[in-house]
């Protein structure tokens, strides 16, 4: 596993954690894998589950975003694509059912724990594969999460914004996305550089960039409450790390100032509560969790993220990206910058 996935992995070593980096940092060629996670959830807590009982809930998943969005594999037609449009012609399930226990499952079992070039830990796995008895074995860590249903909404969500991250990068070709945040709904884009006119609605930039942070504000480490009424101190607010005000004052061109390389996750009292951060740079202490932050989007794997944090920072690669942010620290190190007054642990 690379450095910084096992150092986001490590950190905080939780059944939630370990669904966010197979999530976030899959190596994928389908998008199996988040079919299969809402498969997963969809199911109340046991020691195992045969194939066939969890073939319904997987091919419809899959089936819901494949209608809406057909590029869900990195390739061409297959077999899946086939079956399905087949379906879409007789209606005929049973022949979906088939091309899932039959083809689609050789695979998806068996990968859906690798990550960064290596697999989860076997003591974190979230199921045992048993190819000879056709059935998944769920482990207490699994199940744990099946018990508790704030949990599972939060997985479901990310999962669901990270399936339409993976889609939008595959359906434009992997070509130049620049993911840009719009204030007034609190949405990322996914806006197509040289067909200019794209604009592709990614849902809520705080589904899509909160997992990196664990559920937690960038800055004091409380953890953010999704169902948070927008003046209660845990609603996430999407901060602009380093404030237009700030960066206005020099010449930081080509960087996009509006991209996510710029965008965290705070909750509302270290935005804009009574002590709050407001237009003020955060002290410099922040720098390298922001910085580790951008380089796990780098690591990602044929993403939306990793294409449009390079085109943000006019970057080719991470060494790029460390060098384009080191210009813009040494800009302001010197100022003391914002802090919370207190800080918890993760």
């Amino acid at each position: 596993m690379k450095k910084l996935i096992h150092e986001f992995y490590a950190e905080k070593n939780d059944p939630l954690t370990t669904f966010r980096t197979i999530l976030l940092f899959g190596k994928n060629v389908s998008t199996y894998k988040f079919a299969l996670c809402s498969a997963l959830l969809s199911q109340d807590t046991k020691s195992e589950i045969r194939y066939s009982d969890l073939t319904n809930s997987f091919l419809n998943e899959l089936y819901r975003h494949y209608e809406a969005t057909p590029q869900q594999w990195t390739g061409g037609a297959n077999i899946v694509t086939n079956s399905f449009d087949k379906y879409k012609e007789n209606g005929n399930w049973d022949d979906l059912v088939k091309v899932a226990e039959g083809n689609v499952y050789k695979y998806v079992f068996d990968a859906f724990h690798n990550v960064g070039g290596s697999s989860i830990n076997e003591n974190h796995l979230l199921f045992e594969h048993n190819k000879k008895y056709k059935k998944l074995v769920f482990t207490d860590s699994l199940n744990s999460i099946l018990d508790n249903y704030t949990l599972k909404e939060i997985i479901l969500k990310e999962n669901e914004s990270r399936w339409l991250v993976v889609e939008e990068a595959w359906k434009n070709g992997l070509s130049p996305n620049l993911l840009e945040y719009n204030s007034s709904d609190n949405n990322l884009y996914s806006f197509n550089i040289i067909k200019g006119s794209e604009r592709t609605n990614l849902r809520s930039a705080v589904n899509v960039l909160l997992p990196y942070q664990k559920g937690a504000c960038f800055y004091c480490n409380k953890t953010i409450n999704m169902n948070a009424s927008n003046e209660q101190h845990d609603f996430p607010d999407v901060d602009h790390f380093w404030p237009f005000s700030f960066l206005n004052k020099f010449n930081i061109s080509p960087l996009q100032v509006n991209g996510i390389w710029n965008l965290v996750i705070s909750c509302q009292e270290c935005n804009r509560g009574g002590s709050g951060k407001f237009d003020s740079p955060p002290s410099i202490d922040y720098y390298h969790k922001l910085l580790n932050r951008n380089l796990l989007f780098a690591e990602e794997h044929r993403h939306s993220l990793k294409i449009s944090i390079l085109i943000s920072m006019n970057a080719k690669n991470s060494t790029e990206i460390e060098n384009r942010m080191l210009k813009i620290y040494n800009l302001f190190h010197q100022i003391s910058g914002w802090k919370p007054k207190k800080v918890y642990e993760l």
